[in-house]
């Protein structure tokens, strides 16, 4: 073998068996223009760069990531209700469509269970929450179980062990909770199917501690989050705390039950409280809930035994009307999506859960809700 032969044979080896770099890619849906953006996040400077778009259809709106990362899961709710599945690019992010899939209704939230084989979902239209199967290529099939609940479900996840589920029940004051049986998908009320809360709380979205122990419910009327214990072999929940994340000084009075026809409550002039999303840092210290109204987003500490929540601060975004905001896996930036706002917004975390402005980069129209992946490399 030549000595420019065997260079070149190096050169080849070396390119084969080179480390791929693991990235971050963030990824956000905006229905007014049935996009799904993929972003890359600089994790030393939180600096965020759209990478493409995928024109996933018409109100294209909750997503879900699998468990193993590998696929993506998006809820469209326009008629007819369906679910798109993609597989992910290990190494470059890039969304393939896989399939199609019917859902039970019109959407509003979508997750997996832990194992990765059922999908959930929520839909306050019909009132309803379903089970879903995904076959062993990540594709979500036609057979689907549903479970009525009172007016307005809001969200669904399982619990870390998936042994339980729990769903927000914004219409009703309730928070529901199920037995989920892994290899049916269904649900069956523990013990009285729920436990309550104060009336026009509004139960939306939820959260686990890292460990399983402890359930977070924020409520989108009053502003609040809503602490649970979990009983380890019942499911049951005993509430254990409840913290304000809406100072005075914001000067919102408490908000009111809404629906598609009147989402923005057009008629009534009132600055009202419109919470909406919550989610857990990675090191399972801090909590974010975000208020829409306002355009601002609370921080919560929780206490790694007992479980309670402790109001932080409250810090503005410069997002309009911010819908979902998602944490990178190191825990130091924050992501933002405004429902009015052409841009998406990345945030240094600071002492208390402070907020700094580190970059920002185009969203799709109407753009909220958003799923992080960090690629293995």
């Amino acid at each position: 073998m030549g000595l420019r032969t065997g260079f070149a044979v190096s050169l080849i080896v070396a390119a084969l068996v080179e480390p791929v770099q693991a990235a971050t890619f963030a990824y956000i849906s905006s229905p007014e223009d049935g996009l799904i953006s993929q972003y890359q996040l600089d994790e030393a400077s939180g600096q965020l760069k759209l990478v493409e778009q995928t024109q996933a259809g018409a109100q294209v709106n909750p997503m879900a990531l699998s468990p193993d990362g590998e696929a993506l899961y998006a809820a469209l709710r326009a008629k007819p209700y369906t679910v798109r599945s993609y597989s992910i690019d290990p190494k470059t992010g890039h969304l393939s469509e896989r399939g199609t899939a019917p859902l039970a209704e019109s959407m509003a939230y979508l997750a997996t269970d832990r194992s990765g084989r059922w999908l959930l979902a929520a839909s306050y239209g019909a009132d309803l929450i379903s089970t879903q199967t995904i076959d062993s290529d990540h594709q979500p099939t036609a057979a689907f179980n549903t479970f009525k609940t009172g007016p307005h479900a809001h969200s669904i996840r399982t619990d870390p062990s998936n042994r339980f589920a729990y769903a927000g029940n914004l219409g009703a004051d309730h928070v529901l909770q199920y037995h989920f049986n892994a290899s049916t998908g269904q649900l069956t009320p523990i013990g009285d199917g729920h436990v309550s809360v104060p009336a026009k709380t509004g139960p939306r979205h939820i959260a686990f501690s890292r460990n399983g122990h402890f359930l977070y419910v924020v409520g989108e009327m009053s502003g609040t989050v809503t602490a649970y214990a979990i009983n380890a072999k019942s499911g049951a929940l005993s509430e254990i705390g409840v913290a304000v994340g809406v100072p005075a000084s914001l000067g919102l009075a408490h908000g009111e039950v809404r629906d598609a026809s009147n989402n923005n409550l057009a008629d009534d002039p009132t600055r009202r409280i419109w919470a909406a999303d919550l989610r857990l840092s990675p090191d399972g210290k801090l909590l974010y809930m975000t208020e829409r109204t306002s355009s601002s987003v609370s921080a919560f500490s929780l206490d790694a035994k007992t479980g309670k929540p402790t109001f932080l601060g409250n810090y503005p975004v410069q997002e309009q009307q911010p819908r979902n905001v998602a944490f990178d896996p190191s825990g130091h930036w924050l992501l933002v999506t405004g429902e009015k706002s052409a841009v998406v917004g990345s945030y240094a975390i600071g002492p208390k859960g402070a907020l700094t402005r580190a970059g920002q980069a185009p969203s799709g129209k109407g753009a909220l809700w958003i799923e992080v992946l960090k690629t293995k490399g």
